[in-house]
């Protein structure tokens, strides 16, 4: 359901909207590849997951929208002090293996958040989404960033967590924790594809 109001001439999304989007983070080269110094092992085992997510949410005419991070172009991001490389060129680009349709939204982003300075949170509420159901990389880091900064612009997270990952597995466990605490509903693929077809 998509509830607008119109405040100063301008449409606005309601919170409360059933419809749901998957957000896929960084399933990059970066991440993803063996050949890259920064491949975390654990992708090889989420990355299937990912796909069936991906088909799932089609399936059910849910938008599928992907992140890919990139280092810095604009001054004083502090992600260029904290890590010594960061991802650039064949690095930010979606990794071969995920099944990714043309057409599909691809958001670049400099900073954890994939809010932070993107138009994500537009083309979520031009979607009239309020469910935001998010799969990628890493646990801890962007998947965490991004589902709290939803939170908090009034989107109801949803971490999948069999569809995660990070680079150590305690870190991954203890941001779940974290998020199921206090900002997120954390779920399984195969809850979210018995929900899909609850409603097919």
């Amino acid at each position: 359901m998509r509830v607008w109001v119109f405040f100063m001439g301008k449409k606005k999304r309601v919170i409360g909207s059933d419809r749901s989007a998957v957000l896929v983070i960084d399933v990059q080269n970066y991440f993803f590849a063996r050949r890259s110094s920064a491949f975390i092992e654990e992708t090889a085992r989420i990355l299937q997951r990912i796909n069936r997510l991906i088909a799932s949410a089609r399936a059910n005419g849910w938008p599928v929208i992907y992140t890919v991070h990139r280092a810095p172009k604009t001054s004083g991001n502090l992600m260029a002090v904290q890590w010594d490389h960061l991802p650039s060129k064949a690095e930010s680009k979606p990794f071969a293996g995920l099944k990714r349709r043309a057409g599909e939204a691809v958001i670049e982003k400099e900073h954890y958040s994939a809010f932070m300075g993107t138009r994500l949170r537009e083309l979520l509420e031009e979607l009239g989404v309020g469910r935001l159901i998010l799969c990628g990389v890493m646990t801890h880091l962007c998947v965490d960033t991004t589902a709290r900064h939803g939170f908090m612009l009034g989107f109801r997270p949803v971490i999948v967590r069999d569809a995660c990952c990070s680079n150590l597995a305690n870190l991954h466990a203890a941001a779940l924790a974290c998020l199921a605490h206090g900002f997120a509903e954390v779920s399984t693929v195969a809850k979210i594809v018995r929900s899909v077809k609850c409603t097919t």
